[in-house]
């Protein structure tokens, strides 16, 4: 079973953006990730005796990036999304039967 080790830095990348992107991985590979000071170590293990992808290192660190991107984005748009849902649901409101003609 081929296996891959990655040491991600949790200064730059959180644990949860590290797992988001470790999570994409999990139909292809069998992950596991350990902290290890203050590193989080990601292992890619191969599913089934098939190698583990040459450029998975390149991608895992586009996943990172972009993940990182996301939970900023989650962050600076988190009052507006709040603001969109209540306004949903304030219009998803059931009518009442004051508002109803029979």
């Amino acid at each position: 079973m081929e296996r891959s080790h990655y040491f991600v830095d949790r200064s730059l990348y959180g644990d949860e953006v590290v797992a988001r992107a470790a999570h994409r991985y999990t139909g292809i590979y069998d992950v596991e990730m350990r902290v290890e000071g203050d590193s989080l170590i990601v292992a890619f293990s191969s599913k089934d005796d098939v190698a583990v992808a040459s450029g998975l290192h390149a991608q895992f660190s586009r996943d990172l990036l972009d993940e990182r991107l996301r939970a900023l984005v989650r962050t600076e748009t988190q009052g507006l999304q709040q603001e969109l849902v209540r306004a949903a649901l304030n219009q998803a409101q059931p009518l009442t039967l004051s508002n109803v003609e029979v």
